[in-house]
């Protein structure tokens, strides 16, 4: 049986991207997982080649090739997902943005806080119960799309800033299937258990496994 491959786009990290690669690797062991730090990759369709990409990306900037080649990949009928940085990436280019439903708008210190999951039928958060996570608590502008559905949110613990904050969510794009998840900003959550499922259950989830 041929293995399906996932595009794995670290550009713009700081660190660590060879260990990531092992990491995401070893989470999506039924999988071959190859790893880019350029947006090169994206000149031309070669890359349509893969089932899904991952974005784990720090910021970067498109050609309007480049962008149409991924916007193109994800709307005929393939997926996308984005981790952290991948909402504050790419911050001129809109049509990215109204792809993946949210743009990184700014966070305060790092801390632990709590996540909520909203939808427990969902294939990403099925089994999953409320946990705590040390991250950045990243906020967002939703206003380019109206089409997300919310799976988790967190509760910031920010008395300046209170409203609970989406922190999962899976939205169409065409044909395609996309999911954000603003966790990640630290390598060792890829150790984490939790953080492990949800990756693992998203990329079952935009390819119908």
């Amino acid at each position: 049986m041929i293995r399906k491959k996932i595009l794995l786009f670290q550009g713009g990290r700081y660190f660590g991207m060879e260990k990531n690669h092992k990491a995401f690797q070893s989470i999506l062991d039924n999988y071959d997982v190859d790893s880019y730090e350029s947006v090169d990759i994206f000149s031309n369709r070669d890359f349509f080649e893969y089932s899904t990409m991952i974005f784990f990306s720090q910021e970067g900037e498109f050609t309007d090739e480049q962008e149409n080649n991924v916007l193109e990949f994800v709307s005929s009928g393939k997926g996308f997902i984005g981790l952290h940085g991948a909402s504050a990436s790419f911050k001129s280019h809109p049509k990215y943005f109204e792809m993946l439903g949210g743009k990184f708008i700014g966070h305060k210190e790092q801390n632990k806080f709590d996540i909520r999951i909203i939808d427990s039928n969902h294939q990403i958060t099925k089994g999953l119960s409320n946990f705590t996570f040390k991250d950045e608590p990243y906020r967002h502008d939703f206003s380019m799309t109206k089409d997300l559905h919310v799976l988790a949110e967190a509760d910031y613990n920010d008395p300046d800033d209170p409203d609970p904050e989406p922190i999962m969510w899976v939205k169409p794009y065409g044909k395609g299937k996309v999911f954000f998840c603003a966790l990640g900003h630290r390598n060792l959550s890829l150790k984490e258990e939790i953080f492990q499922s949800i990756i693992r259950n998203s990329v079952e989830w935009v390819l119908n496994a």
